[in-house]
C-alpha cells in the first residue's frame, strides 16, 4: 500500500523580515493612468495568474497542503471549492472573490534562493521577471542571484562588475514591467577579507523584502579597502543559503532558471532527470558526465549546478527542495511545483510512457535519505520495521506469523534511512515447488516522510533490482489508479476483492502463476490500530 500523502506544517520559522500579509499590498498607490498594464493587481493579470494556478491540475490533496502551507488562515476544509463540485453554484459571487483575494494575497511568505543564469532576450527576461512576480504573488518570493556563463573573463574586474549589472538591470525592468517591485544588490552585500572566507550582510535584503521587493543580487564582493571582485554566483548561492539558515530563515527552495534545464538523463536522451536524490544519486550522476566528455560540452553548468544544489539543500531541512528550469517551461513549470510540491513527472512511471516522460527537462532535488539492501532477514530491525508498517497501514501487524512466513521466502529488503520508508520483496511459487517469481509483500512509507519525494525512490530502486514482479491490491484502494499507471498489466481475480498487477513486459507469460500466487499469499494484518 502506498500511503496517503499526510500535508506537514511548513518547519520555516515565522517570517523574519516583516513580511506582510501580501508583499503586494505594500506597493505605492498609482492612478489609473500610472497603473501597469502588466500590474497583477489588473482583473486580467489576475484571471491569467489563477489559470495558470488552475492549469497545475492538482489533486484535491495537493490543492489543499499548497493552501495550508501559503494561506494558513483560509479555512480550507470549508472553504476548498474543486472543479466539478455541486456546492460551486451555490457560493456567492462575494464569498468566491474573498476566497480569490485569500489565495492571492498569502499570509505565509516563504522564500526561494534563486539563480537567474542567461543570456537571454528581452522576451526571456519579460518572461522570467512576470513569472518571478507570479510566484510572489502566490506567496514564494524570491532572493535573485544573476549569473551568466558567457560573462567575459579577460575583462578587468570593474569592466567585468559593469557587465554584470547592466544585465542584471534587465532582469530589474523585467519584474518592474510585469507589475513587481525589484531592489538591485551590488555593493555591501556580499564581504569578505580573502576569496575562501565569504560572507553575506542581510540588512539590504531584509529591508527589500520587508518592503515587497525582489532582491536582484549582482555577485559581487567587497573587499577589505573596498575594492569589489566579482565571484561566482554558485558560490553567493551557497553563502546566502548559509546565512540564511543560521538565522532561522531556511529557504523552501533553491530554484535555478536557465537556458540548459535540467539534469541530463542518459536513459532517455532529449529529457532530464525528474527527480533526483541527491545523497544517492550525485556520486553517480558526477562520475556519468566525467566518463562522457560529451556531456560536459553540451550541458557545460550540469554539475556546477547540482554541486550546488547539494551544498545547499545539505543545510535545508528535508521539507526544502530544489528545481531546474529552462526558461522555455516558464511560468507552468515553477507554479506546478510550487501547488504540487512534486516533480512534473514521476520517475517512477515506465520509461516507455513516452507522452508523458519529461521533455520540458525540469528536474526536482531533494536533499533525500541514505537506501540500503538486506537480504538477510537477522539483519532488519525487525521492532523498527513493525512500527513503520503499523503506521503506514494503520493496521496491527500479526508480526510472529508475517516474519516467521519471511524467513523462508525473504528475497530481499530495501529501506530508507532510520526506517522512513521500506519494500519487502519476497520470491514465492504457486505450489511451492513451481517456478518462483518476485511478489511485493508490502511497500511503507511513514506518515511523517511523506511528501519528500520517497515513494518515486524507492519504487524505482525496487524495480531497477526486481524488474520482473507482481503484487495485489485490493479493489477498492484508493492507490489502485497509482498502481495502474505503473504497472505492465492488471487482472482482477474472480470471486475475490483483490486485483493482481505484474511489473515486466514478460509478465503476461506467468499470468496464471501469478495469479495463483497472488490467492496464496496470507493476510500480514489483524485489525485496525487501536
Amino acid at each position: 500500500m502506498i500511503p496517503r500523502h499526510i500535508a506537514r506544517p511548513s518547519i520555516l520559522s515565522p517570517c523574519r523580515f516583516r513580511c506582510t500579509r501580501a508583499f503586494s499590498s505594500l506597493r505605492p498607490t498609482t492612478t489609473t493612468q500610472e497603473q501597469s498594464n502588466d500590474d497583477p493587481t489588473r482583473p486580467e493579470n489576475t484571471r491569467d495568474l489563477l489559470l495558470n494556478l488552475m492549469n497545475t491540475a492538482p489533486s484535491k490533496r495537493e490543492l489543499r497542503h499548497f493552501l495550508k502551507r501559503y494561506v494558513p488562515d483560509l479555512n480550507t476544509s470549508s472553504s476548498l471549492i474543486m472543479p466539478g463540485s455541486s456546492s460551486t453554484t451555490k457560493r456567492s459571487t462575494q464569498t468566491s472573490q474573498s476566497y480569490v483575494d485569500a489565495l492571492l494575497s498569502p499570509t505565509a511568505n516563504q522564500i526561494a534562493i534563486t539563480k537567474v543564469e542567461g543570456p537571454f532576450e528581452k522576451r526571456g527576461w519579460q518572461s522570467v521577471g512576470s513569472t518571478l512576480v507570479k510566484l510572489q504573488k502566490l506567496g514564494l518570493t524570491s532572493i535573485v542571484v544573476t549569473d551568466n556563463a558567457q560573462w567575459p573573463t579577460d575583462e578587468s574586474p570593474v569592466e567585468l562588475a559593469k557587465t554584470m549589472l547592466r544585465e542584471s538591470m534587465a532582469l530589474v525592468e523585467a519584474i518592474e514591467n510585469a507589475g513587481g517591485r525589484a531592489r538591485p544588490l551590488h555593493s555591501g552585500i556580499i564581504e569578505s577579507s580573502s576569496v575562501s572566507s565569504m560572507d553575506v550582510q542581510l540588512d539590504f535584503i531584509q529591508d527589500a523584502l520587508s518592503r515587497g521587493q525582489i532582491p536582484v543580487l549582482v555577485p559581487i564582493m567587497t573587499q577589505e579597502g573596498g575594492l569589489q571582485q566579482p565571484v561566482k554566483a554558485n558560490d553567493a548561492m551557497v553563502a546566502i543559503t548559509t546565512k540564511l539558515t543560521k538565522r532561522n530563515n531556511s529557504p523552501a527552495k533553491v530554484v535555478v532558471i536557465n537556458n540548459e534545464g535540467g539534469i541530463f538523463n542518459h536513459e532517455q536522451p532529449g529529457t532530464a532527470h525528474s527527480l533526483i536524490n541527491v545523497q544517492e544519486e550525485y556520486d553517480t550522476i558526477v562520475n556519468a558526465f566525467q566518463q562522457r566528455p560529451q556531456w560536459m560540452k553540451a550541458y557545460p553548468t550540469a554539475i556546477d549546478n547540482l554541486s550546488m544544489i547539494r551544498q545547499c539543500l545539505a543545510q535545508l531541512p528535508t521539507s526544502s527542495s530544489a528545481i531546474l528550469a529552462p526558461i522555455a517551461s516558464l511560468p507552468s513549470a515553477l507554479i506546478t511545483n510550487l501547488v504540487t510540491d512534486k516533480p512534473l513527472y514521476s520517475s517512477s512511471l515506465p520509461n516507455q510512457d513516452t507522452e508523458r516522460i519529461n521533455k520540458m527537462r525540469t528536474t526536482v532535488l531533494r536533499h533525500g535519505i541514505k537506501i540500503r539492501n538486506y537480504d538477510n532477514i537477522d539483519d532488519l530491525d525487525l521492532d523498527r520495521l513493525t512500527q513503520l508498517m503499523e503506521a503506514s497501514f494503520q493496521k496491527k501487524l500479526n508480526a510472529d506469523a508475517f516474519y516467521e512466513r519471511l524467513r523462508h521466502v525473504l528475497a530481499g529488503a530495501i529501506i530508507a534511512g532510520d526506517y522512513e520508508g521500506a519494500v519487502i520483496m519476497t520470491n514465492e511459487s504457486a505450489d511451492g515447488q513451481g517456478s518462483r517469481h518476485y511478489y511485493l509483500d508490502k511497500f511503507a512509507i511513514a506518515p511523517t516522510s511523506q511528501g519528500i519525494g520517497l515513494t518515486d525512490i524507492l519504487w524505482k530502486r525496487m524495480c531497477d533490482g526486481f524488474p520482473e514482479l507482481l503484487w495485489r491490491s485490493r479493489q477498492d484502494n484508493g492507490v489502485n489508479k497509482w498502481y495502474f499507471e505503473r504497472s505492465n498489466g492488471y487482472l482482477r481475480l474472480k470471486d475475490t476483492n483483490w486485483v493482481l498487477f505484474w511489473h515486466g513486459p514478460g509478465g503476461f507469460r506467468h499470468i496464471d502463476s501469478y495469479a495463483a500466487i497472488a490467492r496464496s499469499i496470507p493476510a500480514s494484518f489483524t485489525g485496525a490500530l487501536k
